[in-house]
């Protein structure tokens, strides 16, 4: 099944992942004093684009989420793999594509 066309993949200080389907999703769920005591160390789409994340009006107000030009597909990769490695214990890593599938299905159907 193919992803939304706006997934975000939200990496936290510990190496940990959370998928959202959209950016409103993402910005809506995450709050913004985490986003701005750097509690989330990068923001990607599936294809390693680097979405700048950031919380404007520091911890009272909303996080905002958005597209750059920037792309770091490497980078996006190490992050995927490390999350393989510290989170999903006895699991074969996957790429970032079927790691946000995987996390998105495991979200919708849990236990499966």
């Amino acid at each position: 099944m193919d992803l939304p066309p706006d997934t975000v993949l939200v990496f936290d200080q510990d190496e940990d992942l959370s998928v959202f389907e959209s950016l409103t999703h993402a910005a809506n769920y995450l709050e913004a004093i985490d986003v701005s005591e750097g509690e989330y160390t990068a923001a990607y789409s599936p294809d390693g684009r680097v979405l700048a994340l950031t919380a404007p009006e520091a911890w009272k107000g909303p996080v905002v989420l958005t597209r750059t030009d920037e792309r770091d597909s490497a980078d996006l990769e190490r992050r995927v793999a490390c999350y393989w490695q510290l989170h999903q214990h006895g699991q074969p890593p996957r790429d970032p594509h079927r790691t946000a599938r995987f996390l998105m299905d495991r979200h919708t159907h849990p236990g499966t």
